[in-house]
């Protein structure tokens, strides 16, 4: 007994050690600090360095810091920074808003806006300098470093976290030598784009770009307007003989030009109080303290659990927005002319990038509904005009949130979406009980959703089951097809989800939906013990991607295992190369069966669509298609949690069972956002820890094979890893929830 206690106590001290040390961030040993000038136009101010936004960074530089001495030959795998607001490619020659957009119809797009931006820096001196390119994720910016024996030119980039309409590049450079350099700027110019008319003044040292789009997305639209203010680039940077001097080169961009003004000036006066650059890192180290993943034993994999979460977050707002627009495959800083899914919300947002966010950052999680409620009207019309009741969501929107569809026959007939938004509800409600999103739009979400299942389905008298007809499934390459296993269990779950939220309400909602939805139909072959993709399948043809494996996960479809076993062998043999996100799913059916190898292999698969050296994913594993994939890279933080982590959302409790992820040491949670509460998972090989650091609503248990014990704040939970739960002690629970 002794010893177990002992054995207990050292791996509780090194859980601790492991915890402080990945959380803590990187200190410098000393805060000298010379005396440095700040410039920005014509204004100058002799100040400390600012030694202490390095402080207030988060992160482990080996894991955290993407570095290279080189470029990427191919711009198009370039890194981004954004917040949610605006974005861009580094060295890209337009910057990206979110909301903006220009095209009507189907050609809607995000509309280009001048980048008034640093492209690179020449020092005129006859050495060649070296050069460091860095992605700081844990501080969210790009920073280039180019130095000579004499000469140290730092370069940060970075999209404003607090202040969203802020794209700030910091310039500093030292000089210790006894010779002045001049440094050569190399910026992009200011004119029209195709997508924008615009005018542009100089007053000194700011310029006022104002752009109006050229065309309305629908009259309902109508022309955007959009206003950047910035600093004016010179063409040169001069450097006395042991000068010290940061130039600050500043873009806001707005809707409001009022907005823009405001936001610009703030920017200038903050960072003359030297708090611009420490303000952006703080709220940084923020995110990723309140919720991440750390994996060690595996750089490769632990930086890519970092470079996804990033790249996610940097398209995402902190919180509920009314303008934000949604989540687009490939990020907040593509989607131009026909390139990249022309910044277009599909299924992708709601099936692909949302759960990990949910489990991480929930109040992210409810913005990202909130983009589905914001267009809740036009789902009406075009449910309407389709000739059904209810709400209808198209295959893609955009500003508008009616049709903007390339090619009509996904709109016609790729109608899943729909159903998605409604699992995606369903999880935000296990995970929340948030009765405050139902009472204000939530509950009609939900409604209009399964009465359009509800006059979508077809009574086959025959069979005495409801049928979908003329329909495209996931995969793509069938196009219409009767009965699609997939779209028939979202059609069920949407039917089904108005008597859970009627139980959260103490409402009772239309039973019909549940008459429907108890008698949906399902292809199943009881012969071969698997489900065909759709009436009319037959084993052996090709498939595009995951379909009829995500009926296991994520919807957690009921059947015995030998049918998930079949389902996953079935259509891994026919499934093409697929995009990234398909073997995430293939994974993490394989770990729930306890195939760990095929798992394993499956899961690295997915690396190859990932791009050295920032990790910038590409749709397709040879480079083709959409750039940045944040789909991909959604799912790939899926595998991780659902996968290796076994997270699994149920009405009254979370599961889990951790495992490590192939050649690591340890795998960590942190921040997992349940009913209010924040909670902490540490997985070993052999031992699992779970802490809790927000107090949830409810008194929340955590029960394991052997025992149950109550959640304390501040006091983990150690156990022998296998299947647990954390649910909220019943008594409590049903209190509270009768009461809401």
């Amino acid at each position: 007994m002794l010893k177990t206690v002992i054995i207990i106590a050292i791996k509780l001290m090194i859980y601790k050690i492991l915890w402080n040390e990945i959380g803590s961030g990187y200190k410098e040993n000393t805060d000298r600090r010379s005396v440095v000038t700040l410039c920005h136009g014509n204004r100058a101010l002799s100040a400390k360095g600012q030694t202490a936004s390095r402080n207030a960074s988060f992160g482990i530089p080996e894991v955290t810091v993407l570095s290279t001495k080189s470029l990427p030959a191919d711009q198009r795998l370039m890194p981004t920074i954004g917040n949610g607001h605006v974005a861009i490619v580094i060295q890209g020659d337009a910057i990206f808003m979110n909301g903006l957009y220009n095209g009507h119809n189907i050609t809607s797009h995000r509309a280009k806006i001048p980048a008034v931006f640093i492209k690179n820096i020449n020092i005129s001196t006859p050495a060649q300098p070296r050069t460091q390119y860095k992605l700081d994720l844990g501080a969210g910016m790009f920073v280039e470093e180019l130095t000579t024996n004499d000469i140290s030119v730092e370069i940060k980039m970075f999209a404003h976290r607090v202040i969203k309409q802020l794209l700030v590049t910091m310039v500093t450079v030292r000089n210790v030598g006894d010779v002045p350099v001049s440094l050569d700027i190399n910026s992009s110019s200011v004119e029209d784009t195709e997508d924008l008319e615009i005018t542009h003044e100089v007053n000194q040292s700011i310029g006022i770009i104002r752009g109006r789009t050229r065309e309305c997305e629908y009259d309902v639209t109508g022309l955007q307007n959009v206003t950047v203010v910035h600093t004016v680039l010179p063409k040169e940077i001069h450097v006395k003989p042991f000068e010290h001097t940061t130039h600050l080169y500043l873009l806001s961009v707005d809707l409001n030009p009022e907005t823009a003004d405001y936001s610009f000036a703030q920017g200038v006066e903050m960072f003359f109080n030297e708090s611009l650059e420490i303000s952006h890192v703080t709220a940084w180290s923020d995110i990723w303290k309140s919720g991440r993943i750390d994996i060690t034993g595996n750089r490769t994999l632990a930086t890519m659990a970092y470079s996804s979460l990033y790249y996610i977050l940097s398209s995402l707002p902190l919180a509920e927005t009314p303008e934000f627009v949604g989540l687009s495959p490939g990020d907040l800083a593509h989607g131009s002319g026909n390139q990249d899914y022309m910044g277009h919300v599909f299924w992708d947002q709601e099936t692909w990038m949302y759960p990990s966010i949910l489990l991480l950052h929930g109040r992210i999680g409810r913005a990202l509904l909130h983009t589905r409620v914001r267009t809740l009207g036009a789902a009406r019309r075009t449910a309407k005009m389709s000739g059904y009741t209810g709400a209808r969501y198209p295959w893609e929107t955009a500003l508008s949130g009616l049709d903007v569809t390339a090619e009509p026959i996904y709109f016609l007939n790729e109608q899943h979406i729909t159903g998605d938004i409604s699992f995606a509800i369903r999880q935000y409600l296990y995970m929340t009980r948030d009765i405050q999103f139902l009472n204000m739009s939530g509950q009609e979400l939900v409604t209009d959703i399964a009465e359009f299942w509800a006059s979508r389905v077809y009574f086959n008298a025959s069979r005495n089951m409801y049928e979908i007809y003329n329909v495209m499934p996931p995969d793509e390459w069938h196009q219409q097809v009767n009965n699609s296993a997939y779209t028939n269990a979202v059609a069920k779950l949407s039917l089904l989800l108005p008597e859970f939220v009627g139980k959260l309400q103490n409402t009772k909602p239309n039973p019909k939906y549940k008459e429907i939805a108890d008698k949906i139909y399902i292809p199943f072959d009881k012969h071969l013990d698997y489900h065909p993709e759709f009436d009319g399948f037959t084993l052996n043809t090709r498939v595009k991607q995951a379909d009829v494996v995500l009926l296991g996960y994520p919807l957690m479809f009921t059947m015995t295992e030998a049918t998930r076993r079949n389902d996953l062998r079935v259509y891994e043999a026919v499934t093409s190369n697929g995009p990234a996100m398909t073997w995430s799913m293939f994974s993490i059916g394989n770990i729930e069966i306890g195939n760990t190898v095929k798992a394993s292999i499956q899961f690295l698969r997915q690396l190859n669509n990932a791009a050295k050296p920032f990790n910038v994913w590409t749709e397709n594993a040879d480079g083709t298609g959409a750039v940045n994939f944040i789909t991909g890279m959604g799912g790939f933080l899926q595998s991780v949690l659902f996968g290796y982590g076994g997270f699994r959302l149920h009405p009254d409790r979370i599961e889990f069972q951790g495992r490590l992820p192939p050649s690591t040491t340890s795998f960590n949670v942190t921040g997992l956002d349940y009913l209010g509460g924040s909670i902490d998972f540490c997985f070993s090989n052999t031992l699992t820890t779970v802490l809790l650091t927000r107090r949830a609503r409810y008194p929340l248990l955590l029960n394991t094979s052997t025992k149950s014990m109550a959640l304390s704040v501040g006091y983990p939970r150690i156990f022998q890893s296998g299947l647990a739960s954390i649910v909220p002690r019943p008594r409590f629970f049903k209190r509270k929830q009768h009461a809401g």
